[in-house]
């Protein structure tokens, strides 16, 4: 089974959101891309595999006996947590809000579920909903459930472009100096009010690399952090290399094959995420 799922920090609880079950939750196993928990929810006890991380993950879930839960409960140790879910109705959606306890109170964390890639892009989430948090391992529960809650206020973030094109069968990116001159990154900026984050990234690699193109529906972001930042990166496939651009007195621009351009990204970070959505692309 595949779960594509979008998560959203709360300022404070929606109306409707009042009551709702008891979460225990804790971890048997766990690495970068795969973990192995056990839950009671309310009266019902389960076994999940959960394979990935971010929006699209695979799933499977088994429902166990409670003497089968108590007696696994005792290996997730230090791996714990425990939550109160309640379910709000949002149009043609039902977000998930958990209110975490214990040492995570008093975090709250939105979850919508999505039948595809395409209709979670196309989602315009609730007004309570802040911060979207998908792609960010502090706010997993597993991280959660280990390290307890991310330190300091939570992580601003930026929308980038990955821009691409074929020539001569061969994929190229299209690179830019950052505005000193001193290294070679890809066209980003901040959120804008009003502005989905494809729109965003489309007139940031206009505005900045003079290429213009689109975010496909279907290929979702890769992210990285800087520092106590969070970088969502977009797949922006190009149709037009313009000669002259808004930014171009002070921005010089680089259109190279991917290996070259690999090598003229310095950021390690960086790089991972541009590999990452590469292996999307070909």
């Amino acid at each position: 089974m595949i779960e594509i799922e979008r998560k959203f920090l709360l300022k404070s609880l929606p109306d409707g959101a009042r009551g709702g079950k008891r979460i225990l939750q804790g971890y048997l196993a766990h690495d970068e891309q795969l973990e192995v928990r056990i839950r009671q929810y309310g009266e019902k006890h389960f076994l999940t595999v959960k394979e990935g991380r971010g929006l699209k993950r695979r799933e499977i879930e088994v429902e166990i006996s409670p003497r089968q839960f108590q007696a696994l409960w005792p290996f997730t140790e230090g791996r714990r947590l425990e939550k109160v879910r309640s379910k709000v109705k949002y149009g043609q959606y039902q977000v998930e809000v958990d209110s975490y306890c214990g040492e995570l109170e008093p975090l709250l964390i939105a979850e919508v579920e999505f039948p595809s890639v395409e209709a979670s892009e196309l989602f315009e989430k609730p007004d309570y909903c802040g911060l979207e948090v998908t792609d960010d391992y502090a706010y997993s529960n597993s991280s959660l459930a280990i390290h307890g809650l991310p330190h300091g206020p939570a992580p601003e973030y930026q929308i980038a472009a990955l821009p691409y094109l074929f020539r001569s069968g061969r994929l190229h990116l299209v690179l830019i100096m950052n505005s000193s001159q001193t290294r070679w990154i890809i066209p980003k900026g901040q959120p804008e009010s009003g502005m989905s984050r494809h729109d965003v990234a489309v007139m940031e690699a206009m505005e900045e690399a003079g290429v213009i193109g689109s975010c496909l529906l279907g290929h979702r972001p890769s992210s990285c952090r800087n520092k106590e930042k969070i970088l969502f990166v977009y797949p922006l496939k190009v149709t037009t290399v313009l000669k002259k651009w808004p930014e171009m007195e002070w921005r010089k621009r680089a259109v190279v094959p991917v290996d070259k351009a690999l090598k003229m990204i310095r950021d390690p970070q960086l790089s991972l995420s541009i590999q990452r959505l590469i292996s999307r692309l070909i």
